[in-house]
C-alpha cells in the first residue's frame, strides 16, 4: 500500500515537472530563474514600469501571474505619479476584479495634486461614464463622489465637473454644492438649464437671449426628469419674458398647454392671443370663454377690438334644449344580444338567409357568419351591397374576423364630413379654402332660427373673425407681385374672402 502511495507521488511529480518544462522549453531550474527575473523586474517603480504595471494588472501567467498582480497593484497604489492614476482608471474601465476599490481610491486623491488632475481629465474625457455607472450602482461610490466634488477646486475646470455630473446624475446634494457655493457653469447653457431645473429662472432671465439660443440648447440636452421641473419653472415664474422665450425655443417637444397655463398666469393677454395662432378652433373656444368671463384684454388695439368681437358673439350662444332619455319602449331587445343568443336549425336558419324582411336576413347573415358557414369574400359582397341592416351586420363579423385589428368596441366606418367636425378640427388659422367654406356655411344658415342654428352659426361667426383677424394680414392687395410678407398670396386668389372686422 505504501508502495503504491510512492509511485502516485512519483508519478504526480514527474507530470508537473513535464509541465513546467514544456511550457518554459527548458529545465525547471531555468522555470526558476525566469520566474525570480520577473520578480526583480516588477519592483522598478519607472514610468515604464508603471505602463508595465497597466498590463500585468491582468496577468494571467501560470505561478508568475499572481504575484505579477498583487505586485503590480501595490506599485500603482502606491505610486504618486500621474500616470498611475491614469492606468487605475483604465482597469476600471476594462472590469477589473478590484475595480471598486480602484474607484474608492481616486476618489479620496487630494485636490491640486498631479494624480487629482489627470484622473479626472480621464473621466471628463469619457464623458464621465464610468463615474456614472459606479454610482448607480453603488451608493458607497456615490458618497465619495459627493465628498470629492465638495473638496474640488471651484475654478473653471472644477466646476465643470461639478456642473456636467449634476446634469448626468441629476442629484439633489450636487444642486446643494453648486446653490450653496453660488457657483457658475462655465457655458451659458449648462447654467441656464441648472437654473430652471432648479426652479432658479433669474439665471437664464439676467442673460441676453434675445434669439433664445442659449435657452433652446441647454433645452435639447435636458433629461426627461429635467424638461419636467423646467416646465414647472415656467409655469411658476409668471413671467412673461421667460414663457416667450419657451414657447420660441422648446421646439416640438415643449407643452403648449403649459405655455398657454403660464400666460393666464402671469397675466399676458397679448401672448395668450398670439397663442391663438396654431391653436385648434375648440381650444380657442376655451380662451374666449376666458375673455368673457374675466373681461381681460389684450393691449394692442386690434387684438382688444377682435377679442371684444369674439366675446360678444359668445355671448349669444343660446343654450341647447336637452330632453331626459326616457329609454327604450317596453319589450325592446338588443338586436346583437339576440342574434347571438338564438339557436335555431340549419333549415330554419337558411330560409331566413332567403327572407324578404332585411332585419330576418341581417340576424341570419350574422348567425350565419358565427357558424363559420360565410367566406370571406361573402361577407365582402353583404357588406358592399346589401341593406344598411345587412351592411351593419356583415361589417361586424369582418371586424371581429380580423384578428390584426385592435379589439374594439367602436369600429369608424368614416370620418364626419359635416360643418361641426370640419369647424372643431380646423387648426388656426386654417386655409383661405377653409374660411371660404365657413363664410359660404354661414351664408346658408342665414334666416334659420332654431337654437341649434344660432348656435352653430355663433361658432361659425367666431371662427371666420379669428381668420379675418390672421389671414387678413398676409394678402397683399398690391397690382404687382412685390410683398413684404414671403408667405402672401394675391387677392385674386380668394376673390369672396371677406371678412367682418
Amino acid at each position: 500500500m505504501k508502495s503504491s502511495t510512492s509511485e502516485k507521488k512519483k508519478c504526480l511529480q514527474l507530470a508537473l515537472y513535464s509541465l513546467l518544462y514544456v511550457y518554459f522549453l527548458s529545465g525547471p531550474i531555468k522555470a526558476v530563474q525566469e520566474y525570480i527575473t520577473m520578480i526583480k523586474e516588477d519592483t522598478l517603480n519607472t514610468t515604464m514600469n508603471i505602463r508595465q504595471a497597466g498590463q500585468r494588472l491582468f496577468d494571467q501567467t501560470p505561478l508568475a501571474g499572481r504575484a505579477r498582480r498583487r505586485r503590480a497593484k501595490e506599485l500603482l497604489l502606491e505610486s504618486n505619479l500621474p500616470e498611475a492614476a491614469v492606468v487605475l482608471a483604465e482597469a476600471v474601465v476594462k472590469q477589473h476584479p478590484d475595480s471598486m476599490e480602484f474607484m474608492s481610491r481616486l476618489l479620496l486623491l487630494p485636490p491640486g495634486t498631479a494624480m487629482h488632475t489627470a484622473v479626472w481629465a480621464f473621466w471628463k474625457q469619457e464623458h464621465y461614464s464610468t463615474l456614472v455607472h459606479f454610482c448607480n450602482r453603488s451608493e458607497h461610490i456615490q458618497t465619495l463622489l459627493i465628498s470629492a466634488l465638495e473638496s474640488m477646486e471651484k475654478d473653471d475646470r472644477g466646476c465643470m465637473n461639478i456642473f456636467n455630473l449634476w446634469q448626468l446624475l441629476d442629484d439633489p446634494a450636487i444642486a446643494g454644492i453648486i446653490t450653496s457655493g453660488d457657483l457658475e457653469a462655465p457655458s451659458l447653457e449648462l447654467d441656464t438649464l441648472f437654473g430652471l431645473a432648479e426652479g432658479r429662472p433669474e439665471r437664464y432671465l439676467s442673460l441676453d437671449d434675445h434669439d433664445c439660443s442659449i435657452l433652446y440648447k441647454a433645452l435639447i440636452t435636458a433629461s426627461p426628469a429635467q424638461k419636467q421641473r423646467i416646465n414647472t419653472t415656467v409655469l411658476k415664474s409668471c413671467n412673461p419674458v421667460l414663457v416667450k422665450a419657451y414657447d420660441r425655443a422648446g421646439g416640438e417637444w415643449h407643452d403648449p398647454e403649459l405655455v398657454v397655463s403660464a400666460l393666464m398666469a402671469a397675466g399676458d393677454e397679448d401672448g395668450l392671443f398670439e397663442q391663438l395662432h396654431g391653436m385648434p378652433f375648440a381650444q380657442a373656444l376655451r380662451l374666449v370663454a376666458r375673455w368673457h368671463e374675466t373681461g381681460r384684454r389684450p393691449s394692442e388695439p386690434d387684438r382688444r377690438r377682435t377679442v371684444e368681437m369674439a366675446t360678444d358673439y359668445y355671448d349669444t350662444i343660446p343654450p341647447l334644449p336637452f330632453s331626459e332619455n326616457s329609454g327604450a319602449p317596453e319589450g325592446t331587445i338588443d338586436a346583437l344580444l339576440h342574434w347571438h343568443e338564438r339557436d335555431i336549425p340549419q333549415e330554419l336558419l337558411d330560409q331566413e338567409l332567403l327572407s324578404p324582411d332585411p332585419f330576418i336576413r341581417a340576424g341570419a347573415l350574422y348567425m350565419a357568419a358565427h357558424r363559420g358557414q360565410l367566406t370571406h369574400r361573402e361577407l365582402l359582397r353583404q357588406a358592399e351591397s346589401g341593406t344598411w341592416v345587412e351592411q351593419l351586420s356583415a361589417r361586424l363579423m369582418l371586424h371581429s374576423m380580423n384578428q390584426a385589428l385592435p379589439r374594439e368596441h367602436v369600429c369608424w366606418l368614416h370620418a364626419d364630413p359635416g360643418t361641426e367636425a370640419r369647424l372643431l378640427s380646423t387648426i388656426l388659422p386654417g386655409t383661405i379654402d377653409d374660411s371660404q367654406y365657413f363664410l359660404d356655411r354661414l351664408e346658408e344658415l342665414d334666416g334659420l332660427k332654431d337654437s341649434y342654428t344660432q348656435q352653430l352659426k355663433t361658432l361659425l361667426n367666431i371662427m371666420t373673425l379669428l381668420q379675418g383677424h390672421f389671414l387678413s394680414g398676409i394678402i397683399t392687395v398690391n397690382d404687382h407681385d412685390s410683398t413684404p410678407h414671403p408667405t402672401a398670396i394675391e387677392t385674386e386668389n380668394a376673390p369672396e374672402a371677406e371678412w367682418h372686422r
